[in-house]
């Protein structure tokens, strides 16, 4: 088989043409707001759109190292903000350090009159590039999720009844979470449901939301089954909070807690719940 040095993946061509599109509407926008040529102009903004798709490519490293499934939503929000503010400065001091060496003393002044839109842009696409990350991050967590057994199963439900008596030794009574330098004891009877979150789960309290870093199956296996059911492949509920039970779906049910919080129950999931409940 040929292969030629022109050669592009078919992967990269959407890149590609956002890289042109985006040079082609900044050299458009900002022609009216300055006097140099349009063809230098049409140069530095494919400068422009080179570098924050470089940046872009970073962010995608930095924030999923960052587990931010560890942290609250408050926590994120800070840690979000921040990393903007170094992307906008990291952008237009890299943009002043192109325009300098490229076009020296020529343009670079009214190169600097543009560095509030130029902001404006950093601002604009670090919000894009933050979320495509987040929402990438997200789909690769629940991806990785449905590795665990499912509930949908009718054997996870018989199996779970049949080791009821065999655990009533190993069952939790307590679990500890840590949260920075302090470490949290919560008891179980205090717990209204674990949810999934990727690699970890989120422990919920009528106070407080938990994560820990633990696998929905350990929870399953380890809680009391008498009082916690996975009535969903992503929820282990305390039935001692479940305040009502409505029809969700045909083939699901929600369930509202005392905290009002609503989660809905898989088919099989509502069989193990009713089983529970003695319904």
């Amino acid at each position: 088989m040929k292969t030629y040095l022109t050669y592009i993946p078919l992967r990269f061509y959407p890149a590609i043409v956002l890289i042109l599109v985006y040079t082609l509407l900044q050299a458009l926008a900002f022609f009216p707001l300055v006097s140099f040529s349009f063809s230098l102009l049409l140069l530095k903004s494919f400068i422009d759109a080179l570098i924050l798709t470089g940046m872009g490519l970073l962010l995608s490293f930095i924030v999923p190292s960052s587990n931010y499934v560890k942290l609250s939503f408050y926590q994120r929000f800070i840690n979000y903000f921040a990393i903007g503010i170094l992307f906008v400065i990291l952008w237009v001091s890299i943009e002043l350090l192109t325009s300098w060496t490229l076009f020296r003393y020529t343009s670079l002044f009214e190169f600097k009159n543009l560095l509030p839109v130029s902001s404006l842009i950093g601002s604009l696409f670090y919000v894009i590039f933050a979320q495509l990350i987040h929402i990438q991050i997200i789909a690769k967590n629940n991806l990785k999720e449905e590795t665990f057994p499912d509930p949908e199963m009718d054997e996870t439900v018989s199996e779970s009844l049949s080791m009821n008596e065999n655990q009533q030794e190993s069952e939790l009574e307590r679990v500890a979470v840590k949260v920075g330098q302090k470490i949290h004891v919560i008891l179980v009877q205090d717990i209204y449901y674990i949810q999934s979150d990727g690699d970890y789960v989120q422990i919920v309290t009528e106070q407080h939301t938990y994560m820990k870093e633990e696998t929905m199956k350990y929870f399953e296996t380890n809680l009391p089954q008498s009082h916690f059911v996975r009535v969903h492949r992503s929820y282990i509920v305390n039935v001692e909070k479940i305040l009502r039970i409505e029809l969700y779906e045909k083939q699901s049910q929600m369930l509202t807690l005392k905290n009002g919080d609503k989660i809905r129950a898989s088919a099989s999931g509502y069989k193990a719940l009713r089983l529970a409940l003695n319904l």
